[in-house]
């Protein structure tokens, strides 16, 4: 064993593991130096000189925690569904996400994103769930987890630079004894009365479920655990098997998800690309520009101006996605001597999800050339009173209503190994030495959507160089299109995305024997070290995607393939500045330095100052800088140029724009085309994104000031400020930004970038409109808040109550997305927009009761209220009529309850509600939804069922 060093000496070390995890992973489990103790039992705790014994009040920077009774007690089996709830990230659930879905769930501090949010497992690093550079949330069992420690506000020196916005650090159990099982089960439920939602679609005739829905989504899980000890005390090894399936839940068993709402939120809108197919025809007089050149087949063969049938994709997709997870892992470590502690960590994760969105089509891509002459136009121009002088222009929109709904089904495994060891040097001195390596392979195989180089030569009725087997696709007479035209377009696609992480690190900590005057004798601890790290990432599809050749994917996939690679060295010193000098029992100084070499950006430099200080027994004050130079990731880097999709409104399209037409020109729209520009039902324009192999770093710099008290005995309350400002951000500007921005401002840098179809005026018919929106170093951010932690237990009735509360209030979330120009500024705090949703206020609080074998548990989740305004103007928006009646989105409250029952030693039942009063999400029209007709961040499918069975040998 270690000999045993003084209280402070350790107290320092502790101090400095809970502040820089990574520097110390081992010790950053808090209970790895001391398993057999709890966290109030630690000589160690006294370095906060008070009586609150939380890692939340012990740390000298912000941390909130979840501990393993929270998973329990709301029934999460998917770790993310739990963390993502917290008021301090981003509330993203990856299974409530179809279209567009990265298909692994993230984690996202402050909104900053994924690749500003370092995610660890025990302390350590994992590599990329995928092409976005986020970590895999579904690696983490949660059956083994023993608590989640979100440390907010920069910790860039300490961790690394991909820690700006704070760091999420997943701690398993490795001390677990015996022998569990864990079965579980889980569904929604829900009453379907929406009678808005209902009577708009009563007038359009589609069909929607009723009263209630039964259990649907359902889940199931199983979780195996295993621990003993080993060598008379002197090692363990643990082993754990999990696994979790849940059903497809589509958003046609709800009823406010039966119909896609158009942007105004007024009627059920859809897609033009639908069954009955729609034209659009350019003739050279503009015959049709009234009708937003829309013409359709009547049933008996003749044309008729405008759109016809809009199609109702939404029931088709997928509501809650279905998935299955395995994961599997084993701990082993050893205390061969004082002097050397090997250990090894290992994890496995096989994980199949799948994605099912309506059925592919022709999406009016093909600019089809045609006579009025030719056969297969029938009778249109006589109809339509077409000038007949020179060839038409067609773009089709014909839904694959015969060939099926287009899916994706992937597959990825997860390996990760961590090895090292540690122990001591000499009296005062540590090491650790480990070296860490993830793997991501990840598969995605796609049926049922359309060829395009197929598309228009069917179309055509198969003019010689058609493709092999080439048979018409005769959209031009009513239900002429037969399931085997359909089939003979559809084709496979695939893609394969590879990920892997690889680092060495080692570091030693000690006392330097060095005390300051004034502090009472406690002396200067010290770590210091270095880390090597390499990332890659490698991404290929399949000829057609990589050729943009899917009719229905949005654009090209072309082949991503790059490394970086990095050298650091670091130290961090915990120095005692006072104690025991008047009210002051003791203040130290956190110092801390990392300089690092990119292979790609060259050489940065990232430093810490903070403090804390204890007075009075019972109160503490900590604050602190941290300054961060984030390089660019690989994807940032290497992510190739491509055509692609957004959400948004073009304000210039329609019969009746809302913008003005001095407006409107300066977007690239024409005097002649104002008012005759087609617009799309759908909501989706082309965007024009990727990356850039010249990017540089950007610059962070975060505050944090905060204090802790505990008045009364089981009183805990921390309160901390937090400020973070990037500069220089490595982001995209955004499309609908460039778009709004260039229409107020006629900004020559961003009305360069909009390129509408020179034809029509249009940003989404074909390809010819689009707004280019890359990668770029440009613009800058700004956060700002107060995180509240606050807690309450004391003894009632023979058993122990527990009061709780997390909350967060932002003060401003600031976005410039062009330095100087500062009519394009905006601050999202408490709006809902395209580019915004940001309440300003946020809480999970709970409730507990316990008492012998029983608990109840009650949790409030509360998501403020989101004014519905311009963020530039800040004047009341009017697109969506159902937000400018109310001016937003009132707050929603969610109340879950729940209940644990423990039966004799062995076996214990946990039963519990969700969203106990079936709260379904706000409506919202179809530009401001993430999913369905609801904004992300809302409780999707109405209750949530629970039970568990825990059985302990």
């Amino acid at each position: 064993m270690i000999p045993n060093r003084s209280k402070l000496r350790d107290a320092i070390v502790l101090a400095l593991a809970l502040a820089a995890t990574s520097i110390a992973p081992r010790a950053s489990a808090q209970d790895a130096a001391s398993s057999a103790q709890s966290a109030t039992d630690l000589d160690t705790v006294t370095v906060t000189g008070t009586r609150i014994q939380s890692q939340t009040v012990t740390a000298s920077s912000p941390v909130a925690e979840i501990d393993r009774e929270e998973f329990k007690v709301t029934g999460t089996t998917r770790v993310e569904d739990l963390v993502n709830q917290m008021p301090q990230l981003t509330p993203y659930f990856d299974s409530f996400s179809n279209n567009g879905a990265t298909g692994y769930p993230t984690a996202s501090l402050r909104g900053l994103g994924n690749n500003r949010t370092l995610t660890l497992i025990n302390g350590q690093r994992s590599q990329a769930g995928g092409t976005d550079g986020g970590v895999d949330l579904s690696q983490v069992p949660s059956g083994l987890i023993k608590r989640v420690d979100i440390l907010t506000g920069g910790a860039s020196a300490v961790y690394g630079a991909d820690a700006v916005a704070g760091v999420v650090n997943f701690v398993l159990d490795d001390e677990f004894e015996g022998f569990q099982v864990n079965l579980g089960y889980s569904a929604f439920q829900h009453d379907n009365d929406s009678q808005y939602l209902q009577g708009l679609m009563d007038k359009r005739g589609f069909g929607y479920p009723t009263g209630n829905s039964g259990l649907d989504g359902k889940s199931r899980n199983i979780d195996l655990i295993w621990g003993s000890s080993l060598a008379d005390g002197q090692g363990h090894a643990s082993a754990w098997l999990t696994w979790r399936r849940n059903d497809p839940l589509f958003q046609g068993e709800r009823d406010y998800s039966s119909c896609a709402l158009n942007a105004s939120g007024t009627a059920c809108g859809g897609s033009a690309t639908a069954a009955r197919p729609n034209f659009f025809v350019f003739d050279a007089a503009d015959t049709l520009a009234a009708s937003g050149f829309g013409a359709h087949l009547n049933p008996n063969g003749s044309w008729a101006a405008g759109t016809d049938d809009v199609y109702n994709f939404a029931p088709i997709n997928y509501y809650q996605r279905p998935e299955d997870r395995l994961n599997a892992g084993a701990s082993l470590k050893l205390e061969v001597n004082e002097h050397f502690r090997p250990f090894i960590d290992l994890m496995f994760t096989h994980r199949t999800s799948s994605t099912q969105i309506a059925e592919s089509g022709t999406f009016f891509a093909q600019d089809l050339s045609l006579p009025c002459s030719d056969p297969l136009l029938g009778t249109m121009c006589g109809d339509l009173g077409l000038d007949a002088s020179g060839p038409l222009t067609i773009n089709v929109g014909k839904r694959n209503v015969e060939g099926g709904p287009r899916f994706w089904d992937t597959k990825s495994n997860s390996y990760r190994v961590v090895a090292g060891a540690e122990g001591a040097i000499d009296g005062s001195w540590t090491y650790n030495v480990s070296g860490i390596f993830g793997r991501t392979d990840r598969t995605a195989i796609g049926i049922n959507d359309f060829l395009s180089d197929r598309v228009e030569a069917a179309l055509l009725g198969c003019p010689p160089g058609s493709f092999p087997g080439c048979s018409l696709y005769n959209v031009w007479k009513p239900n002429g299109v037969t399931k085997q035209a359909a089939d003979q377009l559809a084709g496979v696609s695939t893609d394969v995305t590879e990920t892997s992480l690889t680092g060495v690190s080692g570091y030693v900590s000690g006392d330097l024997g060095v005390a300051l005057p004034w502090a009472g004798g406690d002396t200067v601890s010290l770590v210091s070290g270095a880390e090597w790290r390499r990332e890659e990432l490698h991404y290929r599809a399949d000829s057609n995607s990589e050729a943009g050749n899917f009719a229905g994917s949005g654009g090209t996939s072309p082949p991503i393939s790059g490394q970086t690679e990095v050298k650091e060295l670091f130290a961090e010193a915990a120095v005692p500045i006072l104690k025991d000098a008047g009210i002051v029992d003791r203040f130290n100084l956190d110092l801390g330095y990392r300089y690092s070499d990119y292979d790609r950006s060259g050489s940065a430099s990232t430093y810490k100052v903070g403090f804390g200080g204890d007075f009075l027994d019972h109160y503490k004050i900590r604050g602190g800088y941290n300054r961060a130079i984030r390089a660019p990731v690989i994807v940032e880097l290497f992510s190739p140029q491509s055509l692609g999709l957004f959400s948004g409104a073009d304000e210039c399209a329609g019969t009746s724009p809302t913008l003005s037409l001095a407006e409107c020109q300066r977007t690239g729209v024409t005097a002649a085309q104002y008012g005759k520009i087609p617009d799309t039902p759908a909501g989706q324009y082309n965007q024009y994104t990727g990356g850039d192999p010249d990017l540089t770093p950007e610059e962070a710099d975060t505050y944090t000031l905060g204090f802790v008290a505990s008045p009364v005995r089981g009183l805990d309350v921390a309160v901390d400020y937090f400020d973070i400002r990037i500069d220089n951000r490595i982001d995209s500007v955004g499309a609908q930004n460039i778009l709004n921005g260039c229409a107020t401002s006629g900004v020559s840098i961003l009305c360069d970038r909009i390129h509408r179809n020179p034809a029509s005026g249009d940003l989404w018919l074909g390809s010819t409109g689009y707004i280019e929106n890359q990668r770029a170093n440009i613009g800058n951010q700004q956060v700002r808040g107060i995180d509240l932690n606050a807690s309450y237990r004391w003894e009632m009735f023979g058993g122990r109550a527990l009061v709780s509360l997390v909350g967060t209030r932002e003060l401003a979330f600031k976005v410039e997305p062009l330095p100087g120009v500062d009519s394009f500024n905006y601050d999202c705090t408490g709006l809902i927009t395209i580019a915004c949703q940001n309440p300003k206020w946020r809480h999970i609080a709970n409730i507990r009761y316990s008492r012998d074998a029983w608990s109840v548990n009650l949790r409030w989740r509360y998501y403020g209220s989101l004014a519905y305004r311009d963020e530039l103007t800040g004047e009341k928006s009017t697109t969506d009529k159902l937000l400018a009646r109310n001016d937003g989105i009132d707050a929603y409250n969610w109340f879950d309850l729940s209940g644990t029952f423990q039966f004799g030693s062995m076996a214990e039942w946990t039963v519990g509600v969700n969203n106990l009063f079936d709260k379904a999400p706000p409506m919202v029209g179809n530009t401001l939804a993430d999913n369905a007709n609801a904004p992300q961040g809302y409780d999707q499918a109405g209750r949530y069922f629970f039970t568990s069975v825990n059985l302990k040998f």
